[in-house]
C-alpha cells in the first residue's frame, strides 16, 4: 500500500512539473511575439515566478521538511543561464536549515525577485559584477540576504518586484531591510520565523 502511495505522489509531482514546463513553454511563446514593454515586462516576471515554483517543486518530497540550501544551487545555475554572456558572477551560500511547507514557494518567489531585479537594473551597459545569495539559520528562524554590486541607489527603483517582496515577508510575520549608496550596490537582508504569524 506505502509504495501505491509513493508511485501516486511521484506521477502527481510528474504533472505537476510537467504543467509548470508547459506554462513556461507557453509565455516563451507570447514573448516573441510582444513588442509592448510593459507587457514584456509583466511576461518575463510571471516566466520568473514559474520557474521559481517550478525550482522548487523538483526538490519537495512526501518525506519531510526541504532543505532551502539545496535549492539555491538550483536558482545559482538557472541564474548562471540567465546571465550568460554578460559579465555577471551568481554566488551562493546556504546553511542546512528545514522549512515548513508554509515558506517553501513564497520564500522561493522572493530569492527569484530580488536575484531577477540585480540581473535586470543592478549591471546597465555591460557592467561587470557579482550578486551574492547567502541563507542561514538566526535567532527563531532563518535570514536571507541577496546583495549586488551593481550601480547602487540609481538601480533602486519603488516598484512592483519590492512591493511584491515585501508583501510576502510580511504574509510570514518577517522583516526586510534595504541597504544601498549611489555606486555601491543594493542589499536585501530578510528575517523569517520559522513559526509563522501570518497575516490574511
Amino acid at each position: 500500500m506505502a509504495a501505491i502511495a509513493e508511485d501516486s505522489l511521484v506521477e502527481l509531482q510528474r504533472r505537476f512539473l510537467g504543467g509548470y514546463q508547459l506554462l513556461q513553454t507557453l509565455v516563451g511563446i507570447r514573448l516573441r511575439s510582444v513588442v509592448d514593454p510593459e507587457s514584456v515586462r509583466h511576461l518575463a516576471w510571471l516566466s520568473d515566478v514559474t520557474a521559481a515554483m517550478e525550482l522548487i517543486s523538483r526538490r519537495m518530497t512526501a518525506r519531510g521538511p526541504l532543505d532551502f540550501a539545496g535549492y539555491l544551487d538550483d536558482v545559482a545555475t538557472f541564474w548562471s543561464r540567465a546571465c550568460e554572456g554578460r559579465p555577471v558572477r551568481i554566488e551562493v551560500r546556504g546553511q542546512a536549515a528545514l522549512l515548513p511547507d508554509s515558506h517553501l514557494l513564497p520564500l522561493a518567489i522572493i530569492t527569484h525577485e530580488l536575484i531577477s531585479n540585480a540581473c535586470r537594473h543592478a549591471f546597465l551597459d555591460d557592467r561587470r559584477g557579482s550578486i551574492a545569495v547567502a541563507f542561514s539559520r538566526a535567532v527563531g528562524g532563518v535570514s536571507l540576504v541577496v546583495r549586488d554590486s551593481g550601480i547602487g541607489a540609481e538601480a533602486l527603483t519603488p516598484g512592483e518586484g519590492l512591493s511584491l517582496v515585501q508583501g510576502l515577508v510580511e504574509h510570514l510575520g518577517g522583516s526586510m531591510s534595504i541597504e544601498t549608496a549611489p555606486g555601491a550596490g543594493v542589499g536585501v537582508r530578510i528575517r523569517l520565523p520559522l513559526e509563522t504569524t501570518a497575516t490574511h
